[in-house]
């Protein structure tokens, strides 16, 4: 049987202005009595407005991927004094500023949790030229990781071993930036629909909001932006795998694992142990 009724997954971006199309959003939105529809709102202003519909109107439950990190090593929270992720979402959400045109102050975010350790990190990569302005972030991946720094990847990535690390914020595929950008949008969301956060919560809410990563699927080459085919496999392979049963068991993954996923790094739906 079935635990979702609708499946969203959502390709984020952290570009400092408006775009479409390749290397921008896309969202893919499944209800299961109908067909699959793509959005590519320009702005994650108009993503978040799509979203936030899209989960307060529909009828049953929603599945909500969204492919940035969830949460950090340990370490990152004991260094800023946080408890556990919710700490962190809170933090992240009362400094990120992201404005109606896509300019953000993802980078200042950055380098603010960068002064608060010792060595030069953790998070690293930066458009240049800099001219100083954020003296903290490291323009090259940091040394230090594991020692002075937190891991340089969570239990998942290193499963996952091409999935890139949670501290990188410029260059290709990095995915640092869209979860400083990304995080708060999610916890925004939970103020308009009865929503947990898996696997931090596992409440039988409304909505739930996994992380995902499209690429331990494969990819249906079925659009002309590969990021549109990316969100349209994921929902496909939620769907299926719900109505045969195994989605239920791939959410009860983490719980298997050491506590630190569930309360600090969070996990890749789908991913197996």
């Amino acid at each position: 049987m079935s635990i979702f009724d609708n499946y969203i997954a959502v390709d984020w971006s952290a570009n400092s202005s408006p775009k479409s199309g390749a290397d921008s959003i896309w969202i893919a939105w499944f209800a299961k009595a109908s067909n699959i529809q793509l959005f590519n709102p320009k702005t994650r202003f108009e993503a978040f407005k799509l979203l936030k519909g899209l989960l307060k109107d529909t009828d049953g439950r929603v599945l909500a991927g969204f492919d940035f990190p969830f949460g950090y090593p340990k370490k990152f929270f004991d260094t800023l004094g946080h408890l556990n992720w919710s700490d962190l979402w809170n933090d992240f959400s009362g400094r990120v500023k992201d404005f109606k045109d896509n300019k953000n102050n993802r980078f200042e975010v950055a380098d603010h949790f960068n002064s608060k350790f010792l060595a030069s990190g953790p998070f690293w990569g930066y458009p240049a030229p800099n001219n100083g302005r954020y003296g903290d972030i490291p323009y090259k991946k940091p040394v230090g990781y594991g020692v002075l720094l937190p891991s340089e990847k969570r239990l998942i990535e290193q499963k996952l071993t091409n999935a890139k690390s949670v501290w990188q914020l410029n260059g290709v595929g990095c995915v640092g930036g869209q979860a400083l950008l990304g995080i708060p949008v999610v916890d925004n969301l939970r103020k308009f629909s009865s929503t947990s956060i898996w696997p931090f919560e596992m409440e039988n809410s409304k909505v739930v909001c996994a992380e995902i990563y499209p690429s331990i699927f494969p990819i249906e080459d079925s659009e002309v932006f590969k990021d549109a085919s990316q969100v349209k496999t994921v929902v496909n392979n939620f769907f299926t795998l719900d109505r045969g049963g195994q989605l239920e068991q791939l959410m009860k993954v983490p719980m298997s694992l050491n506590n630190e996923i569930i309360t600090h790094e969070g996990w890749i739906l789908g991913a197996k142990i």
